[in-house]
């Protein structure tokens, strides 16, 4: 009778330790959330590893694009929007300065980083751009999109290897990513 008690304590320690180190294995932290925001990112992308399809992965995203976009006050909401009302119109110098106002406004919003880090990108300022998704990821590290930025403005710059493990990175963050065609390429891709 002890045997079996034994063996069944034994056999429950071993099948609940992968349990534990999943609940211990933690996402790297971002800038400035609240516990219960830490939460509800640790659940988004839980949800994000867990898809089985690309079509729950965009739905999954757009989750996580709400959330991510929702540290904005109403300051940098406007700006946003005017940003986005230049870029509709290809002015991309206007649309920078209003990002950058956002970032100064709110300098640890890390979507504001992102659009700045875009906006260059669009404009073709390819360092600038790398600089801005550099802060993005000091701000939240799981920013698959900044990563596939990142990877793709390398790729631009003729630095295909380089590219390679930040875009192997959002994969890993996001298993659906658009842009996982672009891993292991050793050439640069055709427009």
């Amino acid at each position: 009778m002890k045997i079996r008690a034994s063996a069944a304590v034994i056999l429950l320690m071993l099948t609940s330790a992968p349990l534990r180190a999943a609940e211990s294995a933690t996402l790297p932290p971002a800038v400035g959330l609240t516990a219960s925001e830490a939460k509800d990112r640790a659940a988004l992308f839980a949800a994000l590893a867990a898809t089985k399809s690309d079509a729950e992965a965009r739905a999954v995203e757009d989750r996580i694009w709400t959330f991510w976009r929702s540290f904005a006050d109403a300051q940098s909401l406007q700006l946003l929007e005017k940003s986005k009302q230049a870029q509709l119109r290809f002015d991309y110098d206007e649309a920078i300065v209003y990002m950058k106002d956002v970032v100064e406004h709110a300098p640890q919003f890390a979507e504001g980083w992102n659009q700045l880090g875009y906006v260059y990108f669009l404009a073709g300022q390819y360092d600038a751009s790398l600089a801005a998704i550099d802060r993005v990821l000091a701000l939240e590290p799981m920013h698959y999109a900044a990563l596939a930025g990142k990877g793709i403005i390398l790729i631009q710059q003729g630095k295909v290897a380089e590219a390679q493990a930040p875009l192997k990175r959002a994969l890993e963050i996001d298993p659906w990513l658009k842009e996982r065609n672009l891993i292991g390429e050793d050439r640069i891709p055709e427009p």
